[in-house]
């Protein structure tokens, strides 16, 4: 496959990776009239009255503008307004059962990531803006601080990644630099932790807060102390190594433009709910992170066609997804491909699964970034050909 312009941005990381192995105002009245004596007229004769002079024409009041709507874009925090949009959007009911690439992974609680080279990312969505709806937990702060969205939608069908999300906001605001938001993940700085969730919240939901940062603050201090190393060793700035970028998290969160909620991608409700908050908005999507949902289906459901389809997206949306290659690397292939070839694919009958689009990924290696991206024409892919030679010979 020929390199393309995404690919040519992360060539520096793969080397890298290679290299390291890893209401109006009323007017007032008008004031009266003052009253004028008349005289009583002379006795003269009249003059012929002069024809009445036109009227000169009414001048039609300037009107003010009508009120811009508040711009998204503009770095500030959300109005009120705006708020109560990303607040009311619809969601999901949570499944009675979430899958798993294998048997064995089905039914867990995914509160922290395990794809290990997102950096290639960095340079393919840096400074994007728009809007973001991507699934996971820690994966959104880094692509949060890397792409600096206007609005963020972070989506999963497990209500426990919801909690893991509002503890983040917690530690976030509690927190000044990044070191100690990281502390607050070990276990010296528990009951400090603790103290922050207590005060934010009463005593039911504080209860549940605890339950998964007391159940889950080990595994997640470990991902984030190994993203963090990581991501220095690499040069790739992150919310964890820098200032500025956890800064700009804090100031996210603080003016409300990120917004979690229950979807789960085979259903209507919740991706309706985010096209139209994005809609009312004014902010189209530009990123869809999927992480490797798409290997959790066996085809992909008409209802989720449909729903990308409608999908706002901007005309130069991209998609991320991962897929497995945990026996070859112990982490993913990373694959970008833009959402309109993305939506050209899901239209064919011929594609069932993500491995029908992404046929042309290369062969997985076990050292370096295993990253590929995908722009082909679904015409072209043994799918399509596979498809038109079952109807050739059902029609013959």
């Amino acid at each position: 496959m020929s390199k393309g312009p995404l690919l040519r941005l992360v060539a520096p990381l793969l080397l890298a990776g290679c290299a390291r192995a890893t209401g109006p105002t009323q007017p007032p009245e008008p004031a009266p009239a003052p009253e004028v004596a008349v005289a009583e007229p002379a006795p003269t004769v009249e003059p012929e009255p002069e024809p009445a002079a036109e009227p000169e024409p009414a001048v039609e009041p300037e009107l003010a503008p009508e009120p811009e709507p508040a711009d998204p874009s503009a770095r500030g925090p959300l109005t009120d307004a705006q708020v109560e949009i990303l607040l009311q959007s619809a969601e999901d009911q949570a499944p009675d059962f979430r899958g798993g690439v294998t048997k064995e992974q089905e039914n867990r609680h995914y509160l922290a990531g395990n794809e290990w080279t997102l950096e290639v990312y960095y340079p393919i969505v840096k400074d994007l803006g728009g809007g973001f709806v991507g699934v996971g937990t820690d994966q959104a702060y880094l692509f949060m601080t890397w792409a600096k969205p206007e609005i963020m939608w972070l989506v999963d069908y497990d209500p426990a990644v919801q909690e893991v999300h509002e503890l983040y906001r917690l530690f976030f605001a509690a927190a000044e630099t990044p070191e100690e938001f990281l502390a607050l993940w070990d276990k010296p700085a528990r009951d400090e932790a603790l103290a922050v969730i207590d005060a934010a919240h009463d005593e039911r939901r504080a209860k549940a807060l605890r339950r998964w940062y007391l159940g889950y603050r080990g595994w997640i201090h470990r991902r984030l102390a190994r993203v963090a190393r990581h991501m220095e060793k690499v040069d790739v700035p992150t919310f964890l190594t820098d200032q500025e970028h956890y800064e700009f998290a804090q100031q996210m969160l603080e003016q409300r433009r990120v917004r979690p909620l229950l979807v789960n991608l085979l259903e209507r409700k919740g991706l309706r709910g985010v096209s139209k908050a994005s809609e009312e908005l004014g902010v189209p999507i530009r990123l869809l992170y999927l992480s490797n949902a798409e290997e959790y289906w066996p085809r992909y459901p008409k209802l989720y066609r449909e729903m990308m389809a409608a999908m706002p997206f901007t005309d130069d949306a991209l998609v991320l997804r991962t897929l497995l290659i945990w026996k070859v690397n112990k982490d993913y292939r990373y694959n970008v491909q833009p959402v309109a070839n993305y939506l050209q694919w899901l239209a064919k009958p011929y594609v069932d699964d993500v491995y029908d689009i992404t046929h042309a990924r290369p062969k997985a290696e076990p050292e370096g970034i295993n990253f590929f991206e995908t722009t082909g024409d679904p015409e072209d892919s043994p799918s399509a050909k596979r498809y038109r030679k079952g109807q050739a010979e059902a029609n013959s």
